[in-house]
């Protein structure tokens, strides 16, 4: 009978034991869960701002890279415009100054002359470079002898490149033919034409 008894209660503790254990087990199985889980739940959170940031990242780069491009276009567009103009602004120098030479200079007073001064006794006066001076005075005075002046005066200027500035009928009609005058209207006109290839127009 105690025999008995004793293996009831051997029995009844190995069963609350084995309650015990198993309860334990799945306690400590549902905490692992929850802390593998809370894990998971991070790490994605975690790998979706990295993601995230990577992409924000990319498009920063592939705008800067744009931008950079963008301007390194418009910086050669610039410097290619600007080295054009400068060798149009020497091409256009160079033939303006071979143009004008003192015939060409003294045909030009004839036509001028003829045209607007009717006084014998008018004047006309030409303003031209030193280096001209002497060839363009006798010139003119070959090249008037048909017309109503007979005496014009031919003034040397240190400050002239080349050229002539023409001054009719006592002063009131003037004319600038000097090689600045003329290079700047040539190289505005010949500028805006570069400006349009440039621009595609």
């Amino acid at each position: 009978m105690m025999a008995d008894e004793l293996q009831s209660l051997l029995e009844k503790i190995n069963a609350e034991g084995v309650k015990k254990a198993e309860a334990e087990r799945e306690k400590i199985v549902g905490d692992a869960k929850t802390e593998a889980e809370g894990i998971i739940s991070a790490a994605k959170t975690e790998a979706e701002g990295i993601v995230s940031a990577a992409k924000a990242e990319s498009e920063a780069l592939r705008a800067r890279a744009e931008s950079a491009v963008r301007q390194a276009a418009r910086d050669a567009v610039l410097k290619l415009k600007s080295e054009l103009e400068e060798r149009l602004k020497s091409a256009v120098s160079g033939a303006a100054a071979q143009a004008l030479d003192p015939s060409l200079m003294a045909e030009v007073v004839k036509q001028l002359a003829a045209k607007f001064v009717a006084d014998p006794d008018g004047e006309v006066t030409v303003r031209c470079a030193v280096k001209d001076r002497d060839v363009l005075d006798a010139a003119l005075k070959n090249a008037l002898t048909d017309s109503l002046v007979k005496n014009p005066k031919v003034l040397a200027d240190h400050a002239m490149a080349g050229g002539l500035e023409l001054g009719v009928d006592n002063g009131r009609l003037y004319f600038d033919f000097s090689l600045e005058a003329v290079n700047e209207v040539i190289g505005a006109y010949a500028g805006e034409q570069l400006a349009g290839m440039l621009g595609g127009k």
